[in-house]
């Protein structure tokens, strides 16, 4: 077991067992002294994480404080469903501090910090990136918007499943910080798959020239690590394509809102809505070669 201070005791509610989720509370379920809940909208998915890891699964109806709430779920509507749920506020206390590493929208946001704010609730937004890989292996990058007095137990509690952890500043900071890191993801992403488009039809050998350009400028975490399973025709790396979708919906309309013309991201969204109604939508973000 890991042995890990944040309060003597501390009860912390996990709340998304998806791909990102299912990880990342596992890392959490190995910390000795703190009293681990677990709660998600299908008990089966408990049932099935619990075979290999130890929580109790959260009753909304119970009479438990909760010291800290994390939260890993799909978008604007399953976080604020959630988080202003009455059943769930009655188990907080003037101390708890929200994590949210959801992805969501810039309103939904200030929404979710106005309404903590005034109950004396912290909230921060830490949206995370890392893909399934970094959860399973602990190395995921969060990127936080809120105050900076509760940073110190907020990095000790993350630190399980994060190696980098970033104060952006003000609240909604983190979520900005995350539509500039799918912008990144998108714009490489379609570069490599009209890479490997240009290579197959100029008849290069596709390992050969991975091999010439991967330590070179156009290096990139995306390139080293989808580049060979993208020409492989494998697509089954966690973050779906229908959740990019999603998230680029976000950026485009804080983008407008902005007046911030984005013309590779709105290329991206197009191709991104369009894995997203078809039977890829489940595959991952590389999988947008399939449309080239």
């Amino acid at each position: 077991m890991i042995v890990f201070f944040i309060m003597p005791k501390s009860n912390v509610l996990f709340i998304g067992l998806g791909r990102l989720g299912y990880q990342m509370s596992s890392h959490l379920s190995k910390i000795e002294n703190i009293n681990l809940f677990i709660h998600n909208r299908t008990k089966n998915k408990f049932k099935s994480w619990s075979e290999n890891n130890k929580a109790i699964f959260f009753d909304y109806d119970s009479n438990i404080k909760i010291d800290y709430v994390i939260t890993c779920v799909k978008d604007d509507k399953a976080v604020n469903d959630i988080l202003t749920d009455e059943r769930l506020l009655k188990n907080l206390h003037k101390k708890t501090i929200i994590i949210d590493h959801s992805t969501i929208s810039i309103p939904q946001v200030k929404k979710l910090n106005t309404y903590f704010l005034k109950r004396n609730i912290s909230f921060y937004d830490a949206p995370v990136t890392g893909g399934e890989e970094g959860a399973k292996n602990a190395c995921l990058s969060s990127m936080i918007g809120g105050p900076p007095n509760k940073l110190g137990v907020i990095k000790k509690l993350i630190a399980v499943y994060c190696n980098n952890i970033v104060h952006m500043g003000k609240s909604g900071s983190g979520q900005l910080s995350k539509f500039a890191n799918q912008i990144l993801i998108c714009g490489i992403l379609i570069s490599i798959s009209e890479a490997i488009k240009f290579n197959k039809i100029s008849k290069l050998d596709q390992n050969k020239f991975y091999h010439a350009v991967l330590n070179g400028a156009a290096g990139s975490w995306q390139l080293t690590n989808r580049f060979p399973t993208m020409v492989k025709g494998e697509f089954n790396f966690g973050f779906s394509s229908e959740l990019m979708a999603k998230d680029l919906k976000y950026v485009i309309a804080h983008a407008k809102k902005m007046k911030i013309n984005l013309p590779i991201t709105k290329k991206s969204l197009n191709l991104y809505n369009k894995l997203a109604k078809s039977k890829f939508k489940n595959d991952d973000t590389s999988s947008i070669l399939k449309l080239l």
